[in-house]
């Protein structure tokens, strides 16, 4: 099992699954104030785990801001029920949006904590990627600012309550 820490420059190389899931964990557990998540399938990320589920409730408590786009939003609907369970309790914390597959956008991953710390996927099925602290972390955000314009809101995460 890897471990990681942050800050990391230069940036860790990432090859396998699991060392993947254990750098999203890493990379949540440093957020403080702001958390943008974007994923293909958040699966691989393992987000509904509890070791990241704990690291968002104390994020949320800190008065962390959450902003998650996904393309595939199944799993969180789904299989995520723990992540669900936060969304019942910081709602007000959370912005979800659903890249649509006509975007042009490609899918892949990419995550950034408070503007400083980094965690990217190159292709939508490989865990090929890197977790860093560098000053790359700008052209990021104008990257993800790109997703996030293209993303919608998503009924399948909303509860019905009748």
């Amino acid at each position: 099992m890897a471990s990681f820490a942050l800050p990391a420059d230069p940036p860790f190389r990432i090859d396998r699954h699991r060392d993947y899931r254990d750098a999203f964990a890493t990379l949540v557990a440093s957020a403080r104030k702001t958390l943008w998540l974007a994923e293909d399938d958040f699966r691989i990320t393992d987000l509904g785990s509890r070791v990241v589920c704990d690291a968002l409730w104390d994020f949320f408590v800190g008065g962390g801001q959450l902003q998650l786009a996904a393309w595939r939003c199944e799993y969180l609907a789904t299989e995520a029920p723990r992540f669900m369970q936060l969304r019942d309790h910081f709602g007000h914390r959370m912005q979800w949006l659903r890249v649509p597959e006509d975007s042009g956008l490609i899918a892949y991953g990419l995550s950034i904590s408070d503007g400083k710390h980094y965690l990217t996927r190159r292709h939508a099925d490989w865990p090929h990627g890197e977790l860093g602290s560098t000053s790359s972390v700008a052209l990021l955000q104008q990257q993800y600012a790109e997703i996030w314009a293209a993303a919608q809101p998503e009924s399948t995460w909303n509860r019905l309550y009748l």
